[in-house]
C-alpha cells in the first residue's frame, strides 16, 4: 500500500468514526426525552422555562406553528424552537440537532419534532 493510499484510508476511517460519534441519539430518542421533560399539554411558558433551565437559546412565535419538514404539515398555531446541539468534525462536517414545539390556541403543547441535519460535501 502506498503512502497516499494509507493517508486516504486513514481519512475515510476517521470520517466513518466521526459519523458514529455524532449519531449519539436518534431523532425519536431525543423526542422521547423531550416529551418526558415537556409532555403533551405543557404550557408555552413552561417550555420557555425548560429552555432557560437547560441554557438553550429558544426562539418563539405566538402567531405561527412550525413546519414539520418531514411531513410537510404545519403543527400548532404557536411555536418554540431551539438548537439542542451541534458538532463539527473536520472543517467540512457539521451535525445539528434542533427541536420544535407546537402549541394550540390556548398555549398547550400538541407535538414536538426533532430534526437532525448533517452538512457535508
Amino acid at each position: 500500500m502506498t503512502k497516499l493510499e494509507r493517508v486516504c484510508c486513514a481519512f475515510l476511517a476517521s470520517v466513518v468514526a466521526g459519523t458514529a460519534l455524532t449519531s449519539c441519539a436518534s431523532e425519536q430518542e431525543t423526542r422521547e426525552q423531550l416529551l418526558e421533560r415537556t409532555p403533551i399539554g405543557t404550557k408555552f411558558e413552561q417550555v420557555i422555562s425548560f429552555c432557560n433551565s437547560e441554557r438553550l437559546t429558544c426562539l418563539h412565535s405566538k402567531d405561527a406553528g412550525f413546519l414539520n419538514q418531514k411531513t410537510g404539515q404545519v403543527v400548532g398555531v404557536q411555536s418554540i424552537w431551539a438548537v439542542l446541539g451541534e458538532r463539527r468534525l473536520w472543517p467540512i462536517y457539521h451535525v445539528s440537532t434542533s427541536a420544535y414545539w407546537g402549541f394550540d390556541r390556548e398555549g398547550a403543547l400538541v407535538d414536538i419534532w426533532v430534526w437532525k441535519t448533517v452538512d457535508a460535501p
